[in-house]
């Protein structure tokens, strides 16, 4: 009986010692991530009102119907606009050991204009010295978020998403990185601020 409760306690402490270290490579993983570098890369699949906008960078490069729904869309102060994209964002590690992350919340504003809050859950590890892209997708209805203001300023939104020549528009980005470590979720103490133009 003893050099079972004994076999039992050596087990124990093995098992502790792996949960340890992988705690430890947890933490160490998301302290690093901490560390990481935010940079715009691109915005990418575009929809505008219904229309996909990939590729085109003037409003003349529409059909005929789809110039006349997204016109029309502009020159009505109601009704909606809804806007589709993927943001996706260049993740760089100058460190070392690998970077773990779980899941990020975000908060995004366009010319001073809150336009949306979300969170995604996609595992990315990206180790040392090395670059991912991490996507982001985003979608909200222009009209509503921007209510209130004129409808040159939601088209210039619009157009300087779509990437349409001619506009531009500031953007402003507070990022939240998560891990995970079991069924739990632990978040960075503090959001990490990432600024861009969108201009073309």
């Amino acid at each position: 009986m003893k050099k079972i409760c004994a076999l039992l306690g050596i087990v124990l402490v093995l098992f502790s010692c792996d949960v340890m270290k992988d705690l430890g490579r947890q933490a160490g993983g998301v302290l690093q991530l901490t560390q990481c570098k935010y940079a715009y890369n691109s915005i990418s699949g575009v929809s505008l009102a219904g229309i996909n906008l990939h590729n085109i960078t003037n409003l003349t490069n529409l059909n005929p119907m789809d110039l006349v729904k997204l016109t029309s869309a502009f020159a009505i102060s109601g009704g909606s606009l809804p806007v589709g994209f993927t943001l996706n964002l260049d993740v760089t590690n100058p460190g070392v050991q690998t970077a773990l992350l779980s899941g990020l919340d975000y908060v995004m504003e366009i010319d001073g204009k809150q336009m949306t809050t979300g969170r995604i859950a996609q595992k990315v590890q990206i180790k040392g010295g090395q670059k991912a892209v991490l996507p982001i997708n985003m979608a909200f209805d222009l009209k509503q978020v921007l209510s209130g203001e004129s409808l040159s300023s939601i088209k210039n939104v619009a157009l300087s998403l779509a990437g349409i020549s001619g506009h531009s528009s500031n953007v402003s980005l507070k990022l939240l990185p998560s891990f995970s470590v079991g069924n739990q979720i632990f978040k960075a103490p503090n959001y990490i601020p990432l600024s861009f133009q969108l201009k073309k």
